[in-house]
């Protein structure tokens, strides 16, 4: 058999460094074990590693190969997502060394909840992404991000209506916690700061009496997307203060009387920096 060309790692044309390279939009199926539940995920994933600057270029089928050997070794049960980032980028390694690397993994999770007055058994969903940055001296790094579709009620408008009639509006926060992997919180612990943060919680299922109650939640407790962005930031660090993370928080209100859109954006940590 004819030897291959490896022409990746013939000198390019321009010998200058690149900072990430490899593949992205790669999808597979994921099956994680924890706490006696089993979760079943389809993650969009993104791996990238460093090139040097001799370097034509990387070996992709090795960083596919990297990923579908971790996921799919039925021998090693998986536990969580952050764990296993680190295997792959591990496994990735072994094939391709490299001084850094990040991987992303982007799916859907489904979490177990109850309508508010007929308790209605309903399945909702928040996007997660997990992210893990590995550099060749330092402390590898691990970011859960969580999104969640809440509403936004105003309280100026309120305050100067007659009526108390006020406008209202879907609105998206996300929180990201940062950190190593030994303090990392569960996805789910995020996804109740964020419910928790809007002025009511959203259902996927709601029959007349369960909508009435979140309607008068959410006049009863108006709230600006600046409100909503500092309870999820004061909650999360409140509810995490025995780890060590940075957060971060975003949240984009839809809304419903303007052709624009309303942000806000923050961040603290759970420790003191200095």
């Amino acid at each position: 058999m004819k030897n291959q060309i490896e022409t990746q790692n013939e000198k390019p044309m321009n010998e200058i460094s690149l900072d990430y390279v490899g593949i992205t939009n790669f999808k597979t199926l994921l099956v994680i074990t924890r706490d006696g539940k089993t979760f079943h995920l389809t993650p969009v994933i993104e791996a990238t590693i460093n090139l040097p600057a001799e370097m034509k270029g990387i070996h992709m089928s090795r960083i596919c190969e990297s990923i579908v050997e971790i996921i799919n070794d039925e021998r090693n049960a998986h536990h969580s997502v952050e764990e296993l980032s680190l295997q792959v980028l591990k496994k990735i390694k072994e094939k391709h060394p490299f001084s850094h690397a990040h991987l992303s993994l982007n799916f859907d999770f489904f979490y177990e909840t109850k309508t508010p007055v007929t308790k209605k058994k309903t399945f909702e969903v928040t996007n997660v992404t997990v992210e893990t940055w590995v550099k060749d001296g330092s402390e590898d790094q691990i970011a859960i991000s969580i999104e969640y579709i809440g509403n936004t009620v105003c309280p100026h408008a309120m305050e100067n209506n007659p009526e108390k009639r006020t406008h209202v509006q879907r609105a998206l926060g996300k929180l990201t916690a940062k950190g190593t992997l030994d303090q990392m919180p569960s996805f789910e612990s995020m996804a109740s700061v964020l419910k928790k943060s809007f002025p009511a919680e959203t259902f996927a299922i709601l029959k007349t009496t369960d909508e009435q109650f979140v309607i008068d939640r959410m006049h009863e407790n108006p709230m600006f997307v600046e409100d909503v962005c500092r309870n999820i930031l004061a909650r999360s660090k409140e509810s995490f203060s025995d780890k060590k993370l940075d957060l971060a928080a975003i949240v984009k209100s839809f809304e419903s009387i303007h052709k624009h859109d309303v942000i806000a954006k923050g961040s603290t940590t759970t420790y003191n920096k200095n």
